[in-house]
């Protein structure tokens, strides 16, 4: 080896030889470079293909715990849809079925839900009233009234409970409701407070997602149409949230 580099440092090369060799020799060392980039790249993608394969799988697990109910029960999964223009909510049952798909009116100056079943047939609709007008609405700060329509039912009325302790609401079927201020967690009670269904927040997906369980002869509609009133009745509260958020964001990057 020692004698064939001396070999070439004796030979004369002109200017045109040595351009070409420094040629093919910057070649080689670029073919080298870029396959060494690839395989590197080729690794990463590996790397970040296993990790987004483990976060999907731990996804899909913390998502059959939530659907695994006591025997007797039932659950309804509620996943809010992100970038539209208007609010959309997508209902699963404890299958994992879509059982209900909430759509939301854009142009009403209060919030209107509407609830369709997988054919497309519209099943109910949640009505924010424009007006609380009752005695008790004096004392409380923001006052919040909704109907219930189910074709071929009477319509059934919620309304807001003025209270210190905890959030309330009474239905007119002789329900009421009852949350914690500081967190997302209801509990949908009857006249005599046996517990019909409990309702809290997840942070699962993007958006607002909601796990409601219930026993299996619960009217699944009415309870869907309780939570989608209480997040009628949050929306003010999520607005300031994701003000004070974009905010605190802007602020940073700034």
């Amino acid at each position: 080896m020692l004698a064939t580099v001396v070999y070439f440092t004796n030979i004369q090369f002109d200017k045109m030889e040595v351009g070409v060799f420094v040629g093919i020799l910057g070649k080689v060392i670029e073919f080298v470079a870029a396959d060494e980039i690839c395989d590197a790249l080729n690794k990463s993608i590996k790397i970040l293909d296993k990790a987004s394969k483990k976060a999907q799988a731990q996804s899909e697990a913390n998502a059959r715990k939530l659907f695994e109910c006591a025997p007797g029960e039932r659950a309804l999964l509620l996943n809010q849809a992100k970038f539209t223009w208007r609010d959309q909510f997508c209902v699963f049952d404890s299958f994992e079925s879509m059982r209900y798909k909430v759509k939301g009116e854009f142009t009403s100056i209060k919030r209107h839900f509407h609830i369709y079943d997988p054919s497309g047939k519209e099943v109910g609709y949640v009505k924010e009233k424009l007006l609380s007008l009752r005695p008790s609405a004096v004392l409380e700060s923001k006052p919040i009234d909704f109907t219930f329509n189910i074709p071929g039912r009477k319509a059934v009325h919620m309304r807001s409970i003025w209270s210190v302790i905890k959030e309330k609401f009474r239905v007119d079927n002789g329900w009421y409701v009852e949350g914690e201020l500081l967190g997302w967690k209801y509990r949908i009670l009857d006249s005599e407070g046996n517990v019909i269904a409990n309702v809290s927040n997840k942070m699962l997906y993007w958006g607002d997602t909601y796990l409601i369980t219930f026993p299996e002869d619960a009217d699944d509609l009415l309870i869907l149409m309780i939570v989608l009133a209480i997040d009628i009745a949050h929306a003010p509260k999520k607005s300031e949230d994701l003000k004070d958020t974009i905010h605190h964001k802007s602020h940073y990057w700034l």
